[in-house]
């Protein structure tokens, strides 16, 4: 019996870590400041970054949204984001999505 109940634990886990995007390596040279610190810098502009992940795997649909709009970021110049605040992992969502304002220096 218990044989039985180890399998599907460890499938699920195999399941729910495989869907974990890492970050990129231009996505890792940006920042995230909060926003006063943002007046120091140029608004370069707004990116989103989306994951199809919610319910029990929202924690990592949030982070992989994380990851794609910081990689956005560095996509169009970016060093800095402001991650929205209204921005969080949402349980009864369809996926998540990350709002962000994109900075450069000046």
């Amino acid at each position: 019996m218990k044989k039985l109940m180890f399998g599907p634990i460890v499938l699920a886990a195999a399941l729910l870590s495989g869907c974990a995007t890492e970050m990129s390596d231009r996505a890792s040279h940006v920042q995230i400041i909060d926003q006063a610190q943002a007046s120091q810098y140029q608004f370069v502009a707004n990116v989103t970054g989306t994951s199809s992940l919610s319910g029990v795997s929202r924690q990592t649909g949030y982070q992989n949204a994380i990851y794609e709009a910081l990689d956005k970021a560095a996509g169009i110049g970016a060093q800095y984001v402001v991650i929205d605040p209204k921005s969080s992992p949402s349980y009864w969502a369809t996926g998540q999505v990350v709002r962000a304002t994109a900075y450069k220096n000046k």
